[in-house]
């Protein structure tokens, strides 16, 4: 037995049996490459993927259609394809006819394009079937606005002067009308930013868990914040009466009160007391003893505008 063992060891340490061996391999590789070289000609079952469907279409086929393709190749390619087959797009703006309630491609008027999409070592000998059927629904279109879910903390002393919103500002769905009309709004994904003092510039995505059966032309939107370090600023302003009953005068107190604002260090020397009015309103006195400033002027650039004076004392004489 060990001589049995120690003949065969020596045989494959042999320098003729690796010979062998090497000419053995490279032979069936020949071979293989040869055959792997010539043209045969098959057939081969497709799926098709629609491409470019009108936006209002859906398509309700419950199976996916299939194109059964007869063409020559060479082996390689044979080989290719018992490996991974791609999907061959079906062009619903060119190739495919509408009647009634079907949509109709035939391979009349689509050929051209599945051709296209095998390379040119590939010849098409027929297509079967050659026309396939797709079934399609009609869905309203709808636009709608773009709420920003937004959390958003500036650092001290830092703000925007922007109205916050997004771009797009609105969002076209697709799907059917019943559903649609009961959709207001899309708001975005919470988002949360802390200690902001800087630009913003980042894409938000859209809260779509709930409109499962409509259909977006987009899944995200951009947000633009800019962002300036801000400062304080106070005017002394002069109170205005209206609607004061005629026959009647008003003696009032304080005559000017203090309004408090904030605005961009870029912007602060533009702003003056001429920007502000601030008046009362007799007839909302009627039931205290008090009249109530508000603002009914100021400049877009500012925020955080407060009067320091809340209350106007008056008394009435004939």
């Amino acid at each position: 037995m060990q001589n049995l063992k120690l003949k065969i060891r020596n045989l494959f340490r042999s320098r003729k049996i690796n010979v062998f061996l090497l000419f053995f391999v490279l032979a069936f590789l020949i071979l293989v490459l040869t055959k792997l070289s010539k043209v045969y000609t098959g057939t081969l079952s497709f799926k098709v993927k629609p491409k470019h469907v009108n936006a209002t279409h859906v398509i309700v086929n419950t199976d996916k259609p299939a194109l059964n393709i007869t063409f020559e190749t060479n082996g390689f390619n044979w080989l290719k394809y018992a490996i991974t087959r791609p999907e061959l797009d079906i062009d619903f703006e060119k190739d495919v006819s509408k009647k009634d309630s079907m949509l109709i491609w035939s391979v009349s008027k689509g050929y051209s394009n599945i051709n296209n999409q095998f390379s040119i070592d590939k010849k098409i000998i027929s297509i079967n079937p050659d026309t396939l059927l797709f079934r399609f629904d009609v869905n309203d279109v709808k636009l709608v606005p773009v709420v920003l879910n937004i959390d958003i903390d500036y650092a001290q002393g830092f703000n925007t002067l922007d109205n916050i919103k997004t771009t797009p500002d609105s969002v076209k769905l697709i799907g059917p009308s019943t559903v649609l009309k009961k959709i207001k709004k899309i708001e975005t994904q919470k988002l949360k930013l802390s200690n902001v003092k800087a630009n913003i510039d980042q894409l938000v995505m859209l809260n779509l868990d709930s409109i499962n059966d409509i259909k977006t032309n987009m899944k995200q939107v951009s947000l633009s914040i800019n962002v300036s370090k801000f400062s304080e600023g106070i005017v002394e302003l002069p109170i205005e009466i209206i609607n004061i009953p005629a026959g009647k005068t008003i003696n009032y107190f304080p005559k000017h009160v203090s309004l408090s604002y904030t605005t961009s260090l870029e912007n602060y020397n533009n702003i003056t007391s001429q920007d502000f009015k601030v008046i009362c309103n007799y007839e909302d006195a009627s039931e205290v003893s008090y009249l109530t400033p508000s603002v009914v002027k100021q400049p877009k650039d500012v925020k955080n505008i407060r009067l320091l004076q809340q209350k106007i004392e008056f008394i009435i004489t004939e």
